[in-house]
């Protein structure tokens, strides 16, 4: 019996081991010199320093840039009155003929850095007024950060909010 808890103890320590450091500094270091930028967090930086990450949504309130998904997660039904309430509210505070719903409905995480171009092109009149800058300026911004691909009828493209909002006021 002793010898089975000895060789079980030898085990779990070997298992630990390799599994616990030795894998896990293996990965962590093909991480860093295959994909050093990915691996710490797709940071955004500038003369000032970090600014953000393209991996993560950040609120912009301000009328001169694209905003994102609403930050308030919400776990409602979609059917649910007080999510309707929510959106009808959503969609009268905002100024534009044709609402896209990824604009007016909060993502599962609430952190999405990305919106759908529909969303963003809603954006561009209000954008394009505040800055005193032409419409097609905007729009040429926006779609300079779109992402993604569409192959036939499947669209994955996107506008990175960040990033637009950067080239934004590199803009000026």
């Amino acid at each position: 019996m002793k010898k089975i808890m000895i060789a079980s103890l030898k085990s779990i320590l070997l298992f630990t081991i390799i599994c616990g450091v030795i894998y896990t500094v293996a990965v962590t270091a093909v991480g860093q010199v295959l994909f050093p930028a990915q691996a710490n967090g797709s940071l955004i930086k500038e003369e000032t320093g970090i600014i953000g990450s393209k991996l993560i949504g950040q609120s912009f309130s301000e009328e001169n840039y694209l905003h994102g998904r609403p930050e308030k997660v919400s776990q409602l039904s979609p059917v649910s009155k007080e999510q309707k309430t929510r959106i009808e509210k959503r969609v009268q505070e905002l100024d534009v003929e044709e609402v896209p719903i990824n604009f007016v409905t909060a993502s599962a995480s609430g952190i999405d850095p990305e919106i759908s171009i529909e969303a963003a092109m809603a954006q561009v009149e209000r954008i394009a007024t505040s800055r005193n800058m032409k419409n097609t300026q905007v729009h040429a911004i926006i779609k300079q950060n779109i992402t993604g691909l569409k192959i036939g009828p499947v669209d994955s493209r996107r506008v990175n909010v960040l990033g637009v909002n950067q080239s934004l006021d590199k803009s000026k």
